[in-house]
């Protein structure tokens, strides 16, 4: 963006919001707004099809790093992790919202769980099949569970694991 435009960040973490202050400062960056707000609210602080692009990192089970931590499995049950997606799919609503028609949402989770991936992306594309589509992504780790997303498995590439999926927002047809 080469500093022009506007980037706008929400977090609820004093220490997420602190660390990205510090990169901010230390890369450079002028155009970003932080907000400590709850990101569900974005739409009543911005307004709605504001957004050329949408970086949507929510909390997720944070089941990335069991390979490295495998105590981490036991942290997680399954009222929490219905919780989590509960949220995911909340938070995805409102990146679609803040879409411009024409804007791309990409959606990444720290997770290697297909329902905060490719279930929740399934129900989704189904939900909204007239307004979003998904631009499949092809690298530069492997297709996840839904062809057109990208997953890193801990033991297939050498990282943590994670999820991607890129929406493109559809212009509203005419009457």
């Amino acid at each position: 963006m080469r500093n022009r435009g506007r980037i706008y960040a929400f977090d609820i973490h004093d220490d997420r919001i602190a660390r990205l202050k510090e990169l901010l400062e230390r890369t450079g960056v002028t155009i970003a707004k932080v907000f400590k707000e709850d990101a569900r609210r974005a739409p009543e602080i911005l307004y709605e099809e504001v957004a050329d692009r949408v970086l949507l990192d929510p909390l997720c089970s944070s089941t990335e790093a069991i390979a490295k931590h495998p105590e981490a499995r036991w942290r997680l049950d399954e009222e929490k992790l219905r919780g989590l997606v509960k949220l995911q799919e909340e938070l995805l609503e409102v990146a679609l919202r803040l879409a411009k028609p024409g804007g791309r949402i990409l959606y990444t989770v720290c997770s290697v769980l297909p329902e905060e991936g490719e279930y929740l992306v399934r129900r989704f594309l189904e939900k909204h099949r007239s307004e979003v589509k998904l631009v499949p992504l092809t690298g530069p780790f492997g297709s996840g569970l839904l062809p057109g997303t990208m997953r890193a498995w801990p033991h297939r590439h050498g990282t943590t694991g994670f999820f991607y999926a890129l929406f493109e927002k559809q212009p509203r047809s005419s009457p």
